[in-house]
């Protein structure tokens, strides 16, 4: 039997970086009209590595600046409250995200770039529709997260060479649900809410293959999930192939703040 249940699904997440636990309850510091610098620092602290980073990146070139930070404080009244949360949405989701997908074909570039990007597009998106662009940004990242256990999953009970692709007669969601008895939308779902993120992140990201369905609080936020999941994979597809080196962004003649551009900055840096 394939079908993926509750335990295993708690075996599969035993390896979650620490730090992720951190993003619900950053974000809900961030949509509460009056949060201050003090208690986004006492919950950054609680992973030292991501601490660092924070502090790392408040001080580097990528933000435009090139000097030392001694303090997480500093660093984050540096950056503002709402990039401290991208810095640290990014660093402690990009060693879950940035993996192979054998079972769907995917190397751990193409899952990354597609998840900061549809991140990236939600963000930029979410302000016209009326949108708060952290729980856009959010959704954004976490969109596809369920692929990974799925994978992990497949490879584990199933055939190691086996291959999910999304085809014009068979669907990639209905290949899941018939493989495991779950879309990969639905999985997200259960564990999202298994690490205690709020409805208005779940709900889009649960509901991104049926928006028809989903709930009115959540309907604007799913249909532009859908919309920025098909955006993100064209910025992708345009990009050059992974490399150890600098200039990605000149060599691919993609202009500064560029969407690719911003993608090939950020990967960059979290090397």
């Amino acid at each position: 039997m394939l079908l993926l249940c509750p335990a295993s699904l708690e075996a599969y997440l035993s390896d979650l970086p620490v730090a992720a636990a951190v993003l619900p309850r950053l974000q809900m510091l961030l949509l509460r009209d009056e949060t201050n610098i003090d208690e986004v620092v006492e919950l950054v602290r609680f992973d030292p590595s991501l601490a660092t980073r924070v502090m790392h990146a408040a001080g580097s070139a990528y933000y435009g600046r090139a000097r030392d930070v001694t303090s997480l404080g500093d660093a984050v009244a540096l950056l503002g409250l709402r990039e401290a949360y991208r810095v640290t949405a990014a660093f402690a989701m990009s060693r879950f995200l940035n993996t192979p997908l054998r079972i769907y074909g995917m190397g751990p570039a193409e899952y990354w770039r597609r998840s900061i990007a549809c991140a990236l597009v939600m963000e930029q998106q979410a302000p016209t529709r009326g949108l708060d662009e952290c729980v856009a940004y959010t959704a954004g990242l976490l969109h596809a997260i369920g692929m990974v256990l799925i994978d992990r999953h497949l490879r584990t009970v199933g055939d190691p060479g086996m291959l999910l692709r999304e085809l014009p007669s068979t669907p990639l969601i209905r290949q899941e649900q018939r493989l495991i008895g779950m879309t990969h939308a639905q999985v997200a779902g259960v564990v999202l809410r298994k690490w205690n993120f709020g409805s208005e992140v779940v709900v889009p990201i649960e509901f991104q293959y049926e928006p028809a369905r989903a709930p009115v609080r959540g309907a604007a936020m799913t249909t532009l999930l859908v919309e920025a999941r098909t955006l993100a994979q064209e910025v992708v597809r345009d990009l050059p192939p992974p490399r150890s080196g600098r200039g990605e962004a000149r060599e691919a003649d993609l202009e500064e703040g560029d969407l690719g551009a911003r993608i090939l900055a950020l990967e960059s840096w979290l090397r």
